[in-house]
């Protein structure tokens, strides 16, 4: 599996893969919510996204075939905001989520934040990699977000 940084070239990708993550929402998100996360996953949002210099974003090829990415905002000089990661396999998340630390690390940035819910795999996902609940929200009634932060430490 090849992790390379995400160009425009594969708006089109990103888009259907984050379309098909929609596709069936579990009942308790609220319709409008979804509505604007499917508005946000089309192709001429994506790609207008590429132009952010803030933008923080790599995916996943294997054999010349997209399986995934993982993208982010840096906040600030120090913090980052990892917005959204998906992929064919569990493995290929992690893929991702290992170099998105690692490109942070490099940049010297001292803390990821992003938030997820209880029944998403990202979640645990997050916590089997030190990402730590900070605070939670409520989103609607039987909906609960949790902000997670993984502070980095120098290498």
């Amino acid at each position: 599996m090849e992790i390379k940084k995400a160009s425009k070239k594969y708006s089109s990708q990103i888009s259907k893969l984050m379309l098909e993550d929609l596709k069936n929402p579990d009942k308790r998100f609220p319709k409008e919510m979804i509505q604007k996360f499917r508005e946000h996953a089309s192709v001429e949002i994506i790609t207008s996204e590429f132009s952010n210099p803030n933008l923080i974003s790599f995916l996943a090829l294997e054999n010349d075939s997209f399986k995934g990415f993982i993208v982010g905002y840096k906040k600030d000089k120090y913090n980052v905001y990892l917005d959204y990661v998906t992929g064919n396999k569990r493995k290929t998340k992690e893929l991702l989520l290992e170099r998105f630390i690692s490109y942070c690390k490099k940049e010297k940035i001292k803390s990821i934040i992003t938030d997820s819910f209880e029944f998403f795999d990202n979640y645990k996902m997050l916590l089997e990699n030190n990402f730590q609940v900070f605070k939670k929200e409520n989103i609607a009634p039987k909906l609960e977000m949790f902000w997670l932060r993984l502070k980095l430490k120098r290498t």
